[in-house]
């Protein structure tokens, strides 16, 4: 591998080019030379790429403080997640050269020097290749005036900082999220509620739950965060949180017909972010009547995990309930669903059936529909969002292959996206929902 590194004035020219010269690889990374904490600075990519057509993917870790946003990359799924830039193309644009550019934002406290590197992978007769994009030369960050000198971190030691700050933060609560005891009502289902406090400074938050098998779930109160339900996990993510220091979460259970009912123990994580961190607290129940507590005892319960003295408990254990009879007739798995007529459902498109077998990827299940492009487009995924109303729900999904690997090498790109750690593949034949084994068959 041979590089070298060009000083313009103000810019630094990192060249690297491939020892593999079989596909006429080159990148060129240019950056500037000086930065100012609290503004943005661009990343230029130059990629030769040779005789490269497939999949590819360039990847690069950013020191704590500095965070990206895409400004254009062809082609490509751009995303920034747990200070990695990653830039994915399932086939590379046409023509040699590609250009790439992203912006990086320097937080105003910062100060110091820091350098860029990555790689870059690539598949070649079916199997992949990394070059690694050895580091740049050092960019000095120049402080932001209107930041105090006592307040300024040196880029090397913001991680340790700002995770002190925000554990420090964290344990200002004696519990983060309370489940009310579940309560069976009237109608034979089971009413769950949830207290959870709002994590100051967090961006992304999502409660996950564990429920016991022979029941069906039914959301109740979401606080504008996005619901699904499968298996045996319920979820609830928040991108945005609301305003509130604290707010209320429930759901039902309503036992399925023909099942046993297991006994009701749920279990839950409330997982957060506070400034570059991520925490993971247990959810914790009570056997208390939230709807009975005033906003001051409910936040006096969240910091203190004390209950006020004439509380009142709940009903008792709920045990394993026995089968009931069949009142309605079970439906297969899998059954041709027509796609709605309609164009859009809460500003997304409708799926409109395709000719033949077309394989997406399911992003998300939910008994009411939402605006899914805004929700997925800050997930960093642009691909085809699209809504169907299938057995009763508004399924989200994404892409169109007329191949089974092309939609798993999708799948691949987008499943370590918050919240997208269930997606998976369906398959339609001529507009109609069917089977993975038969739309292979039929492919076949």
């Amino acid at each position: 591998m041979n590089k070298a590194i060009k000083l313009i004035p103000g810019f630094l020219l990192f060249y690297l080019v491939s020892a593999l010269s079989a596909q006429g690889l080159n990148i060129r990374m240019n950056l500037p030379e000086r930065v100012n904490a609290g503004s943005e600075f661009e990343v230029k990519l130059t990629i030769e790429k040779g005789t490269l057509s497939d999949y590819a993917r360039f990847s690069q870790e950013l020191p704590y403080g500095l965070t990206a946003t895409n400004v254009r990359s062809p082609n490509a799924d751009f995303s920034f997640e747990e200070q990695r830039v990653r830039i994915i193309w399932l086939k590379l644009p046409e023509g040699n050269t590609i250009n790439v550019i992203y912006k990086v934002h320097v937080d105003e406290r910062l100060k110091g020097t820091f350098s860029l590197d990555g790689n870059f992978a690539y598949v070649v007769n079916e199997e992949r290749n990394y070059t690694e994009i050895e580091p740049s030369g050092a960019v000095t960050i120049i402080p932001n005036p209107a930041v105090s000198q006592a307040s300024l971190i040196d880029i090397k030691n913001f991680k340790s900082v700002l995770a002190g700050s925000a554990v420090s933060e964290a344990e200002k609560s004696y519990v983060t999220a309370i489940r009310q005891k579940p309560v069976q009502m009237s109608d034979g289902s089971v009413f769950i509620q949830l207290l959870i406090k709002n994590p100051e400074g967090s961006k992304y938050a999502k409660i996950e739950e564990t429920i016991p098998s022979g029941y069906i779930f039914e959301e109740v109160e979401n606080q504008q965060g996005i619901v699904s339900f499968s298996a045996s996990q319920v979820k609830y993510i928040w991108m945005r949180l609301p305003g509130e220091p604290e707010f209320m979460i429930s759901y039902k259970l309503i036992p399925k017909m023909e099942e046993r009912q297991e006994a009701m123990n749920v279990t839950g994580v409330f997982t957060y972010t506070v400034g570059n961190s991520s925490f993971e607290d247990p959810v914790i129940e009570i056997d208390a009547n939230l709807d009975e507590l005033s906003v001051l005892q409910k936040r006096n319960l969240l910091l203190t995990g004390v209950l006020p003295e004439d509380h009142k408990p709940l009903v008792a254990d709920l045990k394993e309930q026995p089968i009931k009879e069949k009142v309605t007739e079970k439906q297969p798995e899998y059954t041709e669903t027509p796609v709605s007529e309609s164009k859009f459902i809460q500003g997304t498109k409708v799926i409109t059936p395709e000719k033949g077998i077309c394989f997406r990827i399911q992003l998300i299940a939910l008994r009411m529909p939402f605006n899914g492009n805004l929700h997925f487009s800050r997930l960093g995924i642009d691909g085809d969002i699209r809504v169907e109303i299938h057995e009763g729900l508004y399924k989200y999904s994404a892409g169109s292959f007329s191949d089974y690997l092309s939609a798993s090498r999708y799948k691949k790109t987008i499943e370590n996206r918050p919240g997208l750690d269930d997606a998976f593949i369906v398959a339609y034949r001529n507009g109609m929902r069917i089977s993975i084994e038969e739309a292979l068959r039929y492919s076949d």
